[in-house]
């Protein structure tokens, strides 16, 4: 009977020390215990590393949670409130969610990985109110540096919205001691001492070194909303800084690479009916300060009625190349040059620097491109076209480049043909060499060729990615530099659902027989849209910079997701490899 009422006295003394805990927490809190809902991040990683899309969960999980102070939904439930989203998750996605589920904030992101490299940018979002989300970005070198990151952003979190420290003797990632681990999963006997144990698991033996996998010479930028579908480098404020240039369907971006990022400067945004496919930058006049041309198509609606009985049916509007200049001054992006009738790009070539190349628009049953090429000169204020460039009949504004790749005197051309094979022209224009492989393949698409509307038999041009002749490592030789497709599925279907979603930087040089490789990238999981060797670090030694699409829908690129990436160039005359006979 005693022991009873001491049962009873203990179970009551406790449950009002309990109660005392939670009040006291829930003041700190505002009174009320916040909820969170931890959604799935988007992961923009090969299949072998969707492992950590739920690491990183629940680790935000644990972290975050408190008890009488912070409350996160259950895994089951974010997984059934995320059953229906087929692509990656939004902001209005994530606020929506989170507005279901009643919860205070939402936490979603990305992840991202270029090899070992791995960017991760989050945001903890409120659902209610007008306050801006906390926005969060990290970047490692290797993927053992990813929990530490994640450990970070929880600790960030705790300290910016719920105002609290990390808990009092919570261990860092990675720093638990062997006598808090679980046993099961300590070190098994049978693993002798001179074994390396993986970071993911003290079970699993690391047949490569970690280190041995890092890329200290990648940078990579934040994520941007819309595909990237052209990119180019260029001092267009006359600061003798270079600047990035991009352009997504309908808007125009200048940034200067900064450490961790790229830091906005002007931006330009389209008529509604404009549809932008390529951005070049060229200094046309030579004054040191390089212009902004972009090509461009505006659509004009018509009021004819649909007949039905012709090849090249009434769509409801018409389309026209729309072209225009844009200079930069005051951090404001000023037009020069408007309703230019040409498709326009900077080509280099041997012994000139980057020339201004227009070509008009084909006849629509024949072509895209009509037969002349033409330098596109500055005269005055105006853009002029001049005489048309000799090149082979091949070639267009968009698929070519020239260098003298065989030291034989001639400028030999290097194009991209229809089916996306490398092609090597003699000066004569007979054909040296051909690819039995894909290159610079993407979906950035114009309708090319209407053999009959009324049956959807349209054939669609889709713009290379740049071709980039070079000689990196000084040694005399030119180099081929240019995004190689490695996966080809997506060339067999209809050119208007075609995709191509992995790839390799890659450098061939020509050594008499033909083209041979000298190195390439890591495998590069999204689309390659442009090319680049510049100085975008602004430390006096350039870098191979590109632009890359990120979305699995490459079809859909207003939708879509980009990044810019640049590998370091160790490219020192002390370093190159000795001049080749």
């Amino acid at each position: 009977m005693k022991i009873s009422k001491c049962i009873v006295t203990f179970i009551i003394v406790l449950t009002f020390f309990t109660a005392c805990l939670s009040s006291r927490a829930a003041a700190a809190t505002g009174g009320t215990v916040k909820k969170v809902a931890v959604l799935p991040f988007n992961m923009h990683t090969p299949s072998q590393l969707s492992y950590l899309q739920d690491g990183i969960r629940d680790m935000l999980t644990s972290r975050l949670s408190r008890q009488g102070q912070v409350q996160v939904f259950d895994k089951s439930v974010i997984n059934q409130a995320t059953a229906g989203i087929k692509s990656d998750i939004s902001l209005n996605d994530a606020l929506r969610i989170g507005k279901n589920l009643h919860a205070d904030y939402v936490l979603f992101g990305s992840v991202t990985s270029m090899g070992q490299a791995v960017s991760i940018d989050a945001k903890m979002a409120p659902v209610a109110g007008d306050r801006e989300p906390v926005n969060l970005f990290a970047q490692t070198k290797t993927l053992d540096e990813v929990i530490p990151k994640i450990n970070l952003f929880a600790q960030e979190i705790n300290q910016k919205v719920f105002g609290r420290g990390p808990d009092p003797g919570l261990a860092s990632a990675g720093d638990e001691g062997s006598s808090t681990r679980n046993p099961e999963l300590l070190l098994p006997d049978s693993m002798a001492s001179s074994d390396r144990i993986s970071y993911l698991n003290p079970n699993f033996l690391e047949i490569t070194p970690e280190g041995s996998l890092g890329q200290p010479g990648l940078w990579r930028s934040q994520t941007f909303a819309g595909g990237i579908l052209g990119m180019d480098l260029g001092d267009v404020d006359g600061d003798k800084q270079i600047e990035i240039v991009t352009i997504t369907p309908n808007k125009v971006f200048v940034h200067r690479r900064e450490a961790n990022g790229l830091r906005l400067l002007a931006t330009h945004a389209g008529h509604i009916m404009d549809s932008f496919v390529w951005v070049s930058v060229v200094d046309t006049n030579r004054d040191g300060i390089a212009e902004i041309y972009v090509t461009n198509f505006r659509r004009a609606n018509t009021t004819r009625p649909p007949t039905g009985n012709s090849i090249l049916e009434d769509q409801g509007f018409t389309e026209g190349i729309s072209s225009f200049g844009l200079t930069l001054a005051n951090n404001k992006l000023q037009p020069t040059a408007n309703r230019i009738p040409y498709f326009l790009n900077g080509i280099d070539f041997p012994g000139r620097g980057k020339v201004l190349l227009g070509q008009k628009r084909g006849v629509l049953t024949e072509g895209p491109f009509d037969s002349d090429i033409l330098e596109i000169q500055m005269i005055g204020a105006s853009l002029n076209p001049g005489s048309p460039v000799s090149l082979p009949a091949r070639c267009n504004v968009f698929n070519f480049a020239r260098a003298d790749i065989n030291r034989d005197n001639s400028d030999e051309t290097i194009l991209i043909d229809r089916q996306n094979a490398l092609v090597i022209l003699s000066a004569s224009g007979e054909q040296l060499w051909k690819s039995d492989k894909l290159f610079s393949a993407t979906t950035n698409t114009f309708e090319g060729k209407v053999i009959d509307r009324r049956y959807n038999q349209v054939e669609l041009y889709a713009i290379p990615s740049p071709i980039i002749v070079t000689d990196l490592n000084k040694d005399g030789i030119p180099e081929i530099v240019l995004n190689r497709n490695t996966d080809t599925s997506g060339r067999f279907m209809p050119s208007s659902m075609q995709y191509f979603d992995r790839g390799e930087i890659i450098s061939l040089s020509w050594d008499n027989m033909g083209l041979v490789e000298n190195w390439k990238t890591r495998e590069i999981s999204g689309m390659v849209t442009s090319l680049r060797v510049g100085d975008l670090s602004n430390d006096g030694t350039p870098e191979l910079v590109a632009s890359l699409v990120l979305a699995r829908d490459f079809l859909k690129l207003w939708e879509a997701k980009s990044t810019v990436f640049s590998y370091d160039l160790n490219i020192s005359r002390a370093q190159s490899v000795s001049k080749k006979p």
